[in-house]
């Protein structure tokens, strides 16, 4: 191993080499000479090894990496993660076990198919299929309410369908407004109530219609009526193909039970079910609603109306010009289009059922709760607010809220349940300006903290409480007060703990105390809890200081420098694709931009706010730490395009003014966007995070002093020479011991 100095092991001596060659069973014959063949022939192997490499050079560089040495720890081939051990093999490299159980298949204890296991039940194992389709899994959907699969989670945990789940928008080229798109054509994007399907040949009852769902394998192109679901019909009793009556949740009818009436559209010319009969005649359900959602001038009353007539010489015309008295007008706004109820447009409805929820026993709108029903009311698809009314569990709180005579205030919601209704409507009416904003992570933390210790027993209780208020309270509060306490800050204070609270069960269950706690046990149960060690050193540095627990020698793991990097080509054709390629979602181009650019873990971006980005003399900039940092010209660009049609997730649109709004907001009303969902999120688009952010923060320490780095970026000067210094002896030794030792090896040759 001395003949590797050049990759930082000079100073390995020839006991410690010894040491780590056995531990890695690399001293034995066998092992010595595959290491030394594989090292004669991969010479850069310690620094990046091949995904190939023997399971014997894994396990060496593993011991190398863990004694701090700068080698590279292999990763697996598959997933990349390099902190477990490579002991399978694939066709790509070497694979975790994780990851060679994922592509193993087995039968499925209830299909009987070939699959990968995900899963096993008392029956047996269980295949992905089946375990999607398992109902002890559904959870309540946040926005429809309906018991479905989660597809997505928000910031708070609550779930969305994969119906409910937000989508990225795009600016349709027709109607100009910025919804999910249906379809990008040749022209651009073109959303749902612009975009129709161009008819094709079905290829199972071979009419001319549009298109379901595509051909696939063996599978012809279908229709919408070609294309059911399968299920027992309520008339004839037969498991066939069909669909609920009257939409979702209805009963279900096969395909020759179900009740209809087909014909001849008069639009289209197509022969499809009807769905209504206008002057011009029947119209299908295509035609419908597409003449509805695109109201258009009438040629001979000049009047903007829905054009359900057609005069002689063929041009679409109004209702009335028809002689007709079908007119699809608002009787309560006169704008034309479709009608939700009673004569009126979505917005009205909406408008009166805010108005209906928000209000007392006198039918009058609390001064309190007109900014929320404003912001309702105004919110830019009246249709996801018409949903939220019949299905979110929060309608029922805010009822219930403006109802009673009393104030809302903070006190009163502390009261009632910690559900998500009263987290929902919490953030609503802060949003709002109802309500103050306050250190929500803290207060909750608080309560949660009550509400623990008091089900605690009460031996248990004389520690717990001072540890929880006097320690890590009393540190929370410290960090609100600067501004600085996240949801995550939120969660390590909740483990620490809940790690205090498993370890005095341990002792109850060992049948001693805290004062009477020994070395070798403190030992054995760091052993077993490799991961807790974190929060127990809190718990135990805080019992010592009060002299609840003798002197006891506790070795915190440390810290390990990052081993995940990019190479230059991966890192540049990312950050490339990040500022170039349209096809990505705004968002996702802003935050990988932002990681690739300035090394911003995405905890910070999230954080970040409107306000933060200005131009000055031509050009961008964005205040991430104490300086303004000069942005490239296409992410200014992003980032004024954002700003400029922001996509708000939530139907509660933050207020103008004091406090700035955030960059990236969530669904939840005045909250960013949750970090690891934003992670996911990249990852989904093929933008890793961690391996960028280190391979930008190498890059800038490079070029910039450690200070610098520190006042621009907005870390801990510590951290940045932490930084700095990594980097040389990583780099800079390197090269110094690859120069000493170049005219030795060249002898050697």
């Amino acid at each position: 191993m001395a003949a590797y100095g050049e990759f930082g092991l000079a100073a390995v001596t020839a006991q410690a080499a010894q040491a780590f060659l056995e531990q890695a069973q690399a001293w034995t014959a066998w092992g010595a000479l595959a290491l030394h063949r594989y090292l004669d022939q991969h010479p850069e192997a310690l620094r990046v090894p091949p995904p190939d490499c023997p399971l014997v050079l894994a396990r060496l560089l593993y011991l190398l990496a863990a004694a701090g040495h700068p080698v590279t720890a292999p990763a697996c081939s598959i997933c990349g993660r390099s902190d477990r051990l490579l002991e399978c093999r694939t066709p790509d490299g070497r694979c975790c076990n994780w990851c060679k159980h994922k592509t193993t298949v087995r039968p499925c204890a209830r299909c009987g198919q070939e699959a990968v296991v995900v899963t096993r039940r008392p029956e047996g194992p269980i295949c992905r299929r089946c375990y999607a389709a398992d109902e002890d899994l559904f959870e309540e959907c946040v926005e429809c309410g309906r018991r479905r699969r989660p597809t997505k989670r928000r910031a708070d945990g609550a779930a969305w369908c994969e119906s409910c789940a937000p989508k990225p928008t795009h600016q349709c080229i027709r109607c100009r407004d910025h919804r999910p798109a249906a379809a990008i054509t040749e022209d651009g994007p073109v959303c749902y109530n612009c975009y129709q399907r161009p008819p094709r040949r079905c290829g199972v009852c071979g009419h001319i219609r549009p298109i379901r769902i595509r051909a696939v394998g063996d599978q012809p192109d279908r229709c919408a009526q070609c294309y059911r679901q399968t299920g027992q019909c309520v008339v004839c009793g037969r498991v066939r193909p069909g669909s609920g009556l009257g939409g979702r949740g209805g009963a279900f009818h096969c395909s020759a039970c179900r009740p209809r009436r087909s014909g001849h559209c008069d639009d289209c010319g197509q022969t499809a079910q009807l769905y209504g009969d206008w002057p011009r005649g029947s119209v299908c359900f295509r035609c419908y609603f597409h003449h509805l959602r695109n109201p258009a001038q009438c040629p001979q009353c000049a009047i903007v109306r829905v054009l359900v007539g057609r005069a002689e010489t063929g041009e679409d015309i109004c209702g009335p010009c028809s002689g007709s008295t079908v007119d699809f007008t608002c009787r309560t706004c006169g704008r034309p289009g479709r009608l939700h109820a009673d004569g009126c447009c979505a917005r009205c409805v909406v408008t009166h059922r805010v108005h209906d929820l928000l209000s007392d026993h006198s039918s009058v709108v609390a001064h309190q709760l007109q900014p929320l029903a404003h912001a309702l009311t105004a919110a830019p698809n009246e249709y996801s607010v018409l949903n939220w009314l019949y299905y979110h569990p929060a309608t029922t709180l805010l009822a219930d809220l403006a109802a009673q005579p009393a104030q809302i205030t903070h006190a009163l919601l502390d009261g009632l349940a910690p559900t998500r209704s009263t987290r929902y409507v919490r953030d609503a009416l802060i949003a709002t300006g109802a309500l103050p904003p306050r250190a929500e992570h803290l207060n909750r933390l608080e309560a949660w903290a009550d509400r623990t210790i008091d089900r605690l027993p009460k031996r248990q209780q004389r520690i717990i409480r001072p540890f929880a208020e006097w320690q890590v309270i009393r540190d929370a509060r410290r960090r609100a007060a600067r501004n600085r306490y996240t949801e995550g800050a939120a969660a390590t204070d909740r483990t620490d703990i809940r790690t205090a609270i498993g370890f005095l069960d341990w002792l109850d269950a060992s049948a001693t105390t805290l004062d009477a706690l020994t070395q070798d046990q403190l030992d054995h149960w760091l052993d077993t809890n490799p991961t807790r060690r974190r929060g127990l050193a809190s718990f135990l540095r805080w019992a010592r200081q009060r002299r609840l627990t003798t002197t006891l020698e506790f070795l915190s793991s440390k810290k390990s420098m990052p081993v995940l990097f990019q190479t230059e080509d991966q890192y540049r054709r990312q950050l490339r694709r990040c500022l170039n390629d349209g096809t990505l979602p705004r968002e996702v181009r802003i935050i990988g931009s932002l990681v690739r650019l300035f090394g911003l873990p995405i905890s910070r971006i999230v954080e970040l706010t409107a306000d933060r980005f200005h131009r000055a003399d031509g050009d961008a900039f964005l205040t991430i730490g104490k300086h303004p940092v000069l942005l490239p010209p296409k992410l200014a660009a992003l980032i004024e395009e954002h700003l400029a049609h922001p996509r708000y997730r939530s139907m509660v649109r933050p207020p103008a003014g004091d406090p700035p709004r955030y960059l990236l907001p969530a669904s939840r009303p005045g909250k960013a966007r949750g970090a690891r969902a934003t992670q996911k999120l990249l990852r989904q688009h093929g933008l890793p995070t961690l391996a960028a952010r280190n391979t930008a923060m190498i890059e800038a320490v490079g070029e910039l002093p450690p200070i610098v780095i520190a006042d621009l970026f907005g870390i801990h000067p510590g951290t940045a020479h932490s930084w700095a210094k990594f980097a040389q002896a990583s780099w800079t030794d390197y090269l110094a011991a690859d120069a000493a030792t170049e005219p030795n090896t060249t002898s050697k040759r």
